[in-house]
């Protein structure tokens, strides 16, 4: 999955949501990026001149990030991060990296760790789906087909709400341009609402600090794009 994925995400609005970051955090701040996946936030970030480690669960796509040229990349758990308290200025985490833990618990665990290893006055910049808009589109409906194509493989994509709305469910057929079998995947991501996500924060201990709709930086509404949080660690 991990070359597929990287085609996917990096057609996903990559640059704009690098000049966020850049137009949030400041160049001398020790960043961590949480859920790193392949990279292209850490890479582009280092080179950019941003102190900034990447820690992902996956092996596979750490080797992708590596290559890319990603310097500083630690494999670990979101829910026990392997560094010491109070000792990052900023932590990321993008593009709906968030919520794939089994059960809401898990996503309380990682938002207690991120707090631990940041310094005070330190921001989280959170950005995951807008459930509201998901909801509207995709609930009360069997499934939603679309089909798109990538340099490599086309994929087709079922995308669904769960009854209670509070997951997004989606299944992938990938069909390599090289021929072979179709691949199929499936994975399913929580949603939550600005208020319910807020209180995960502030129980952890973080103030919020700004409500973003878009990486352009407008306000949040309820058919935003995204709903990305910026905290502060009291």
């Amino acid at each position: 999955m991990g070359s597929y994925w990287v085609e996917i995400a990096d057609e996903n609005q990559t640059g704009i949501q690098i000049q966020f970051l850049k137009n949030n955090i400041e160049e001398d701040k020790y960043v961590i990026d949480v859920a790193c996946g392949s990279g292209r936030h850490t890479t582009v970030l280092s080179k950019a001149g941003y102190c900034i480690i990447g820690i992902d669960i996956s092996a596979n796509l750490l080797k992708i990030a590596k290559q890319r040229g990603a310097p500083n990349l630690v494999m670990g758990d979101l829910r026990f991060l392997p560094f010491k308290s109070n000792i990052f200025n900023a932590a990321i985490s993008m593009d709906t990296s968030f919520g794939y833990m089994q059960s809401k618990k898990g996503d309380l665990q990682s938002i207690a760790e991120v707090r631990r290893i940041l310094t005070k006055g330190a921001k989280f910049i959170l950005d995951v789906f807008n459930r509201e808009k998901l909801v509207a589109k995709y609930h009360d409906k069997t499934s939603l087909k679309n089909l798109r194509e990538y340099h490599s493989f086309y994929l087709e994509q079922e995308r669904t709400v769960n009854k209670s709305k509070t997951r997004l469910c989606d299944e992938w057929t990938i069909s390599d341009k090289t021929g072979g079998q179709p691949k199929h995947f499936m994975h399913s991501v929580r949603l939550y609402k600005p208020p319910e996500l807020e209180a995960l924060l502030l129980g952890e201990g973080f103030t919020i600090n700004s409500l973003f709709g878009d990486y352009e930086g407008q306000e949040y509404r309820i058919n935003s794009p995204r709903l990305i949080i910026i905290a502060i660690k009291k």
